[in-house]
This record gives C-alpha cells, sequence and structure tokens, in this order.
C-alpha cells in the first residue's frame, strides 16, 4: 500500500504542470467575470456603465469613434446590463412588451449562454418577469413569474435593444424605462428602491490588465472561493477530480510552495498563457470565402475549457443561433485589408444574408485597433435597415472605400480607413443555411479601376 501511495504522489508531481494550465483554463471565466463584477458594480449609484450589483443599467446611445475603449462594437443595439448574485434570494427581471428585437443574454459564472430570453428566447418581445434563481435555492415564486434557473450564483445579464438610428433612442429608452429588477422579498412592494452601492478606488482597474498581474496563488484562492457558490457541471467531474490533486476546486486550499520547480515555473507563467498565439491556436475559427466564422458551440462549451477561456478572453460572444458575427481581415491574396484599395461587396439577386423574423444584418469597418472610423457622413456601419440602391436585377453591391463614390452610390457606401482595415457582418436571428454554410457570404473583390 506505501508503494502505490508513493507511485500516486510521483504521478501528481509529473502531471502538475499540466493540470495547472488546465485549472487556469477551466477556472479563467469565472475568475474573468468575477474581476469584471467588481469593477462594474463599484459604484454608488446606476450610471451608464455601472451599477450596483443586482441593478441594472444602460447604455444611452450608440456607439461612436470617439469611445475608444471599446474595441469592434456593434452599432446596431444599445446595450443594457447588470451582476447579479444570486446566493441570498432570486432576483426578478421585467422586461416590458416591445415592437423590436431585444434579447437577454443570459451568462451563468463559466460563460456559458444558460438561457436566451425575450426576442429569439422564452417570452419572445411579450412583456414577462422572469426570476433567477440560483443552483442551491428551494422555494416558490409567485404565481405568473417565469423561472429561470441558473447553475451558478454570478450572473452576468447583457440586453440588446434594436436602435433604427439616433432619431429612435427616444424609442429605445422607453424600453429601458420598463425594464424593472429587484430582490423576490421585494415583489409587489411598488415603494421598493434598490440600495446605494459603494466605491473603492482598489477596484478601478482594467480587467484583462488585472488579470495578467494576478498571480497563481492569489488565481486559485479566487477560484477555489468562487466555486463554493458557482460549482460545476457533472461533465466537469473528471476534471475536477485532477484539479483537486493540486488543491483546486471548491473550498480548497491552493499552496503555491507546495509545488516542486517545474510546476512552480509553469505557474508563475499562467497569467500569460491567454496571449495571441494560444488564442489563435484555440479559436475554433471556420473559414468560408475568406470570411471567418466562430464556432457554433459558442455559449455552449461543453468541457471545450480552451475554447471556452479563449472567447472569454476575446470579450465573451453571443451563440450563434442568435447571432453570427464572421470577420474579414484579409483578402483573397491574404494579404491585409488596406484603405488605399477600393473593395466591392457583391451579393446577387436573393442572396443578402437570411435571417428569420425580426432579424437583419449589417456590415461593419474598423481601424486596425478596433475602433469605428470616422468619415464625412458619419456612416459606421451598413445594413438591411438603411435605404440600399439595388440594381435592376436584385443584385446588391456595397462600395467599400475610403473615398466618396458618387452619385447613387453614396447610399451603398461603407466609408474606410487610410491604412489596415477589417469588416465584421453580423447577422441577427440567422436563418438555418448561414449555419450550415448552405448559404455563403461572397468574397470580397477589389473593385476595378475607373
Amino acid at each position: 500500500m506505501e508503494t502505490t501511495a508513493c507511485s500516486d504522489k510521483v504521478e501528481v508531481a509529473d502531471a502538475a504542470p499540466a493540470v495547472l494550465e488546465e485549472a487556469y483554463r477551466y477556472a479563467y471565466p469565472l475568475v474573468l467575470l468575477d474581476v469584471i463584477k467588481d469593477m462594474t458594480t463599484n459604484v454608488v449609484e446606476p450610471g451608464s456603465d455601472h451599477a450596483p450589483i443586482n441593478q441594472l443599467f444602460h447604455a444611452r446611445g450608440l456607439a461612436t469613434p470617439e469611445m475608444a475603449s471599446l474595441t469592434r462594437p456593434n452599432v446596431d443595439t444599445v446595450y443594457s446590463q447588470a451582476y447579479l448574485e444570486l446566493a441570498s434570494e432570486p432576483v426578478l427581471f421585467h422586461k416590458p412588451a416591445t415592437d423590436r428585437y431585444c434579447s437577454v443574454q443570459t451568462f451563468d459564472g463559466y460563460s456559458n449562454t444558460s438561457v436566451i430570453l425575450g426576442t429569439g428566447g422564452v417570452g419572445g418581445n411579450d412583456a414577462v418577469t422572469y426570476a433567477f434563481t440560483g443552483p442551491f435555492w428551494h422555494g416558490e415564486l409567485p404565481v405568473g413569474v417565469v423561472e429561470v434557473s441558473m447553475p451558478t450564483n454570478l450572473v452576468w445579464l447583457l440586453l440588446r435593444t434594436k436602435c433604427f438610428g439616433l432619431d429612435d433612442l427616444e424609442n429605445v429608452y422607453a424600453v429601458q424605462h420598463g425594464m424593472r429588477l429587484y430582490p423576490l422579498s421585494a415583489y409587489g412592494d411598488a415603494s421598493y428602491r434598490p440600495p446605494a452601492g459603494s466605491h473603492d478606488p482598489a477596484f478601478d482597474y482594467v480587467p484583462l490588465d488585472y488579470m495578467a498581474h494576478l498571480s497563481a496563488q492569489d488565481f486559485f484562492a479566487r477560484f477555489n472561493h468562487l466555486a463554493v457558490g458557482n460549482p460545476g457541471f457533472p461533465e466537469d467531474a473528471p476534471a475536477l477530480e485532477r484539479f483537486a490533486s493540486l488543491g483546486i476546486g471548491a473550498g480548497l486550499e491552493f499552496d503555491l510552495d507546495a509545488l516542486d520547480e517545474v510546476a512552480a515555473q509553469v505557474a508563475a507563467r499562467l497569467s500569460v498563457l491567454m496571449d495571441r498565439d494560444f488564442a489563435s491556436d484555440h479559436a475554433n475559427i471556420t473559414p468560408s470565402n475568406g470570411w471567418m466564422f466562430m464556432d457554433n458551440r459558442v455559449g455552449n462549451f461543453g468541457t471545450d475549457y480552451a475554447f471556452r477561456a479563449v472567447v472569454a478572453f476575446g470579450g465573451f460572444a453571443n451563440p450563434v443561433s442568435m447571432a453570427v458575427y464572421p470577420s474579414m481581415v484579409t483578402d483573397r491574396a491574404e494579404a491585409l485589408l488596406q484603405g488605399d484599395r477600393a473593395y466591392v461587396l457583391h451579393f446577387e439577386p436573393g442572396m443578402t444574408p437570411p435571417h428569420a423574423d425580426g432579424g437583419w444584418w449589417s456590415l461593419t469597418a474598423y481601424t486596425e485597433a478596433g475602433h469605428l472610423i470616422p468619415n464625412e457622413i458619419a456612416r459606421y456601419s451598413i445594413g438591411e435597415i438603411d435605404d440600399l440602391l439595388f440594381d435592376d436585377d436584385g443584385s446588391l453591391d456595397l462600395y467599400i472605400q475610403v473615398g466618396n463614390p458618387g452619385g447613387d452610390r453614396v447610399r451603398n457606401w461603407l466609408p474606410l480607413c487610410e491604412g489596415v482595415f477589417s469588416l465584421t457582418m453580423r447577422i441577427y436571428l440567422p436563418d438555418e443555411s448561414v449555419l450550415s454554410f448552405d448559404w455563403r457570404l461572397p468574397w470580397l473583390e477589389e473593385a476595378p479601376s475607373v
């Protein structure tokens, strides 16, 4: 028996470097979401980009080039958000009836999208009151309230409300004003007002910078604490057993000093594991005519912890059933897209991006840094809701270039920047033919010289 025990210890020691890396990838979304939650809820009263825990905050406009903190933003929807902590009691959310796309993406602590509410999901565009319940809650809800059972106590709500341009913002605000978020104990209490939050300068950080400087000891200690209220899934059991051998898991004590020299060296490098090369190797991208599509497991990652971590590192994402975001960074010759050239995106008759009722498509251009492009007509994307000019045969040409193409072509013009740029097509509520690649986005072609 003693020989077997000794052998087990050797095997654990030999496996420790690989287990540490796997555990880091597994825990990364949960720790990152908690770090973001602490930064975002670090405020006394709700604003446009912060709110105390269990309170909504609403963006008040569409993205612009001046918003340098945003990378690759959409200019189709206005966001509302909330970070929930469900350990004490359920939190109720009332969504008003809408005449437009208004979806509620529900991230659990590990960045899976447990369910979509509103447009394209549970409740559709009707007025609904939902109750978010945690994994350990048992009780009864008021009649008529729709339970949304969450597998973790940490929840991020990301709401997208369709906006048809600056003149439509007041209608978006009306939808936002109809939303309410409150604890179960305040149900039916018209006088309820959410409590004030607090502000601590220690939480005024950039989340990814904070993560990059988080030591292995602090990272795994934080994960061990979080995992108590945010348990893994049944399919995670084999991985969690491996992690436990190193003191990584719900309620365990991780001791960096107990690692051997090789494992300690690996632990010291974990904070840079999520780099550009790692993200590229595990992005699970499907190319199609030069466009890069994300894997259909986004939001339902299963046990692919590397992919799940990469998507979290990149800013999280919508499930493909709700929207696809194919992007392009190179031309047919695999050279970077450059603003000193003019391009055309040509759709054959009847072949613009297909989608379900309530969905739409748009195309956005970005600078090399991922920012929107300033231009003379303040047009940052072009798409279905615009006054596009179709050819007599029903085909459509989008002109993607720096200079104004003049005449009627301006209606189909997406302005570019000088230098390197990239494109993202967004298709909301995509048709199944988009997901199966039976329908394909066309190649981007260089425009013929005039």
